[in-house]
């Protein structure tokens, strides 16, 4: 059950990213008073694709899966956010719709800050503007790199990407995998359950990871991105 909690102040926020750093203590006061603080459970849904968009989400303290739904209940996982990153960017000036859906993937304190507030901002501060540019290009990059993976690699070019992106410089601060599941890698990787867990077998058998637990370590990562270039 989600909980909401008295909205804490922006001005002395310890989990600031960069773009609030550009705004000053007006702006800042003027977040505040266009906010709400909720916290969702593991396992929570934080937005629903389709959903009507009221809300820019900011993940205050947090792990979030986002992904895409298809037909037959269906997922392609696009990307694990971590804390000081965004949600619902595309719908200040696209669609009033939420393109992905999103869930905790451990308690997470999220941010809603009203979409037209959250467009003021944009309009009247330009380095503010910036940083959030820079950070929605990152994430279309990482939509390109999920499409070239998707439309012109096999199965094991696939679970490299995949791993390769688990186990990348963004999440060396924390152990990822004790966080998901199989089913998360499969959806990742958009393959089958059952060719998730025959190929990461593989891998362990030819000592390029290994496994435990849950845990993936990575023990050959050359030959690993050279599975991930040829596919």
């Amino acid at each position: 059950m989600k909980k909401y909690l008295t909205t804490s102040n922006c001005i002395n926020c310890t989990k600031s990213s960069k773009c609030f750093q550009k705004l000053i203590h007006s702006e800042l006061e003027f977040i505040n008073e266009n906010k709400t603080q909720i916290i969702y459970k593991k396992g929570e849904t934080i937005c629903k694709q389709n959903a009507f968009a009221s809300y820019v989400m900011y993940i205050a303290d947090g792990l979030v899966k986002l992904y895409i739904e298809s037909v037959g209940n269906k997922h392609i996982n696009i990307k694990i956010l971590q804390t000081s990153e965004f949600l619902g960017l595309p719908s200040v000036y696209g669609k009033n719709i939420y393109n992905c859906s999103a869930s905790a993937l451990k308690d997470s304190t999220i941010c809603l800050i009203k979409k037209d507030s959250f467009r003021k901002l944009l309009n009247h501060n330009g380095n503010f503007a910036s940083e959030i540019i820079k950070g929605y290009c990152q994430n279309e990059n990482r939509i390109f790199d999920i499409v070239k993976s998707i439309g012109y690699k096999q199965m094991h070019g696939r679970i490299a990407d995949t791993l390769l992106y688990l186990t990348s410089e963004r999440f060396k601060d924390i152990n990822i995998f004790s966080y998901i599941t199989r089913k998360d890698i499969a959806e990742f990787s958009c393959i089958s359950m059952e060719s998730t867990v025959r190929l990461l077998t593989e891998l362990k058998n030819d000592k390029i990871i290994d496994i435990k637990g849950k845990n993936i370590t990575i023990l050959n990562r050359e030959l690993l991105n050279k599975i991930s270039l040829h596919g």
